[in-house]
C-alpha cells in the first residue's frame, strides 16, 4: 500500500509539473501566435513559426509562402521568425522594411494577445468556480474596551477595505499600510449567514509592511490571529516537527488555558514556572482534530536566560508563524462576474508594477522572484492543491504577467524594440542596426542570468 501510494504521489506531481509547463507552453504560443496574426495581416515575410525551442522534432513548410511551422524538443518557449527582423533584407515584405506603424503594431501583438486570454481566463475563472476571496476564521479576542463593536467577527468573507476591492493578501496590505495603532477603518464584508454588511474595525496595530510581501502587521491589525509551527526541535524534546501550538496548560479546563499566538507569549509564561515544575503546551499533532499535551520539565532557571535559549531549552529550535485566514470562492451574477474578472486581471497588472518599483528600491529583495523553474514549480504546487480551477488561476496570472513584462522598455523586449521603432519613426531614420542588435543580445543575455540566478537563489 506503501508503495503505491508513493507512486501515485509521485505521478501527481509529475501530472502537476507538466500541467504547469503546458501553462506556460500555452502563454508564450498565444503571445507569439499574435506577432504571427498582426504580421499576417500586414503582409510581413514570416520565415518560421515555432513551439518550443531547441531542435526541431517536426516541420512542415508551406510551399507557397515558404513559412515553417516547426514543434521543438523544450517546451519552454517559442518563437515568430520575421524575415529582415535583425538584418538588412532586400525583401520589401522584411520586417524592417516595413512602416514604423505596422511594425509597432506587430510588436505589441503578442502582449496584447497575452492580455485578452488572460483576462478572458480569469474571467471564466470567476464564473465557473468563483472568485477567490479572503475569510477570516479566528479574530483574535481582545477584552480592551476600545475593541468593543469595532472588530470583524469569525467567518467574515472580506469584500472590501476602505472603499478598495480585495483579491488578494497584497490588496490588504495596499488597503491599509501606513495605517496606525488605534485608526477605525471600513470594511465590507459578508457574514455568515450571509448578509453584506460593513463594520467598522480598530487596527490592532501599526501596518508597517516593508513591501507587498509582508503581510503580517496588515492582517493583525485587522485582527486575524497568529499561530506558531514547529519546524526544528532541540536534542531531548518532546515536540515533534510540524506541531502547531494552541494554548499552555495554565487553567484545569482546556477553554479557560491560555491561547499562544506567537513564541514571545509563550516565553513569557514559561518564566512564570517555576524550577522543577511541568511547563504544559498543547499543540495540534499530525493534522489530528484534538489538542495534545506536551510536558516539559523545568530543570533552569530561565530568568538568566535570552529568549532563544529558554526556546531551546523547552525543546523549539527554530518555528513559522502563520496567519489563521481562509480563502472562499465566492460566486457572483453574470455581469459583476466579468466586471470582477476584469478588476483582478488590473489588479495583477498593477501588483507587477509595484513588485518591480520594490525591486529597483531595494524594499523587496531579490530572492523574493524567479524565473522559469520557480514559475514552474510555484504553478505545479497552486494545480496539485487547487486542481482544474488552479490551473485556470495560474493560465490567467502568466497571461497578464507576461503581457506586462514583454511591454517593458528592457532591451530584448518587445517593450524595448517598441520604443527603438518609435525613434526610427519620429527621427524618420533608424537607429545603427548593428547597435540595437547589440544592445538586445546584451539585453538577452543579462535576462537570461537574471532568471537562472533568481532561480538558483530560490533553490538554494
Amino acid at each position: 500500500m506503501v508503495n503505491l501510494l508513493s507512486i501515485a504521489s509521485v505521478l501527481s506531481t509529475v501530472g502537476s509539473v507538466l500541467l504547469a509547463i503546458l501553462v506556460l507552453l500555452i502563454m508564450i504560443t498565444v503571445h507569439e501566435f499574435g506577432h504571427y496574426i498582426v504580421g499576417k495581416i500586414f503582409k510581413f515575410k514570416i520565415n518560421e513559426f515555432a513551439i518550443g525551442m531547441g531542435p526541431a522534432i517536426f516541420k512542415k513548410e508551406n510551399k507557397e509562402t515558404g513559412e515553417v511551422f516547426s514543434i521543438r524538443a523544450l517546451p519552454l518557449g517559442g518563437f515568430c521568425a520575421f524575415e529582415g527582423e535583425d538584418e538588412n533584407s532586400d525583401n520589401p515584405n522584411a520586417f524592417n522594411n516595413k512602416a514604423p506603424w505596422k511594425r509597432i503594431l506587430v510588436l505589441i501583438a503578442g502582449a496584447t494577445m497575452n492580455l485578452i486570454i488572460g483576462v478572458l481566463v480569469l474571467v471564466l475563472s470567476v464564473g465557473i468556480y468563483g472568485q477567490i476571496s479572503i475569510k477570516t476564521y479566528d479574530i483574535r479576542p481582545d477584552t480592551s474596551p476600545i475593541y468593543a463593536g469595532y472588530s470583524l467577527e469569525n467567518d467574515d468573507l472580506i469584500t472590501k477595505i476602505e472603499g478598495k476591492t480585495i483579491f488578494m493578501a497584497t490588496d490588504v496590505v495596499d488597503a491599509l499600510k501606513g495605517k496606525k495603532q488605534g485608526d477605525v477603518v471600513t470594511v465590507a464584508v459578508t457574514d455568515k449567514s450571509g448578509n453584506k454588511t460593513e463594520r467598522k474595525v480598530r487596527l490592532r496595530n501599526d501596518v508597517n509592511s516593508e513591501n507587498l510581501t509582508d503581510v503580517f502587521s496588515a492582517f493583525t491589525a485587522i485582527g486575524v490571529s497568529t499561530i506558531e509551527e514547529i519546524e526544528e526541535i532541540s536534542n531531548g524534546s518532546n515536540f515533534l516537527v510540524g506541531d502547531l501550538i494552541l494554548r499552555v496548560n495554565s487553567a484545569d479546563n482546556y477553554d479557560d488555558c491560555q491561547r499562544i499566538f506567537n513564541l514571545s507569549e509563550l516565553v513569557e509564561y514559561a518564566k512564570t514556572v517555576k524550577l522543577g515544575d511541568t511547563l504544559g503546551v498543547y499543540v495540534i499533532r499530525n493534522n489530528g482534530d484534538k489538542p495534545y499535551l506536551v510536558e516539559t520539565r523545568i530543570e533552569t532557571d530561565f530568568n538568566a536566560l535570552t529568549d532563544s535559549e529558554i526556546l531551546n531549552a523547552i525543546g523549539i529550535k527554530s518555528n513559522k508563524l502563520y496567519l489563521k485566514y481562509q480563502t472562499e470562492n465566492v460566486k457572483f451574477g453574470f455581469f459583476e462576474t466579468i466586471s470582477r474578472g476584469v478588476k483582478y486581471s488590473v489588479t495583477v497588472a498593477g501588483t507587477i508594477f509595484t513588485t518591480l518599483g520594490e525591486l529597483l528600491t531595494g524594499k523587496l529583495g531579490i530572492e523574493a522572484v524567479g524565473g522559469p523553474i520557480t514559475t514552474i514549480s510555484v504553478t505545479s504546487e497552486a494545480i496539485r492543491e487547487g486542481g482544474f480551477n488552479f490551473f485556470l488561476e495560474m493560465l490567467g496570472f502568466i497571461g497578464v504577467n507576461l503581457a506586462v513584462f514583454n511591454l517593458l522598455p528592457i532591451p530584448a523586449l518587445d517593450g524595448s524594440r517598441v520604443v527603438f521603432t518609435a525613434i526610427e519613426w519620429i527621427r524618420k531614420k533608424p537607429v545603427n542596426r548593428k547597435v540595437e542588435g547589440i544592445i538586445h543580445a546584451v539585453g538577452l543575455m543579462v535576462l537570461l542570468g537574471f532568471c537562472i540566478l533568481v532561480d538558483l537563489l530560490q533553490i538554494f
